[in-house]
């Protein structure tokens, strides 16, 4: 577990609502990148010929189908 880098209880703590937070912003300080759009249908591109849209969420999504599978099997 990570431990805070300051205490809530510290007086120099300053609380940020949540709706003055970027998630996006956190994220990026992290080192975190969007991806573009031609990016992610590389990634989804799967099945040859079809585009993502056209595919079942079995085969957009291996991962997913295989523990399908194994749920299906138990």
């Amino acid at each position: 577990m990570v431990k805070p880098t300051q205490s809530i209880l510290d007086h120099s703590f300053r609380h940020v609502p949540a709706v003055a937070t970027s998630v996006m912003q956190t994220w990026r300080r992290f080192g975190w990148q969007p991806t573009t759009d031609d990016e992610r249908k590389r990634r989804c591109s799967g099945a040859p010929g079809m585009a993502p849209e056209e595919r079942s969420p079995a085969e957009a999504w291996p991962a997913q189908r295989a523990v399908s599978t194994v749920a299906a099997n138990t």
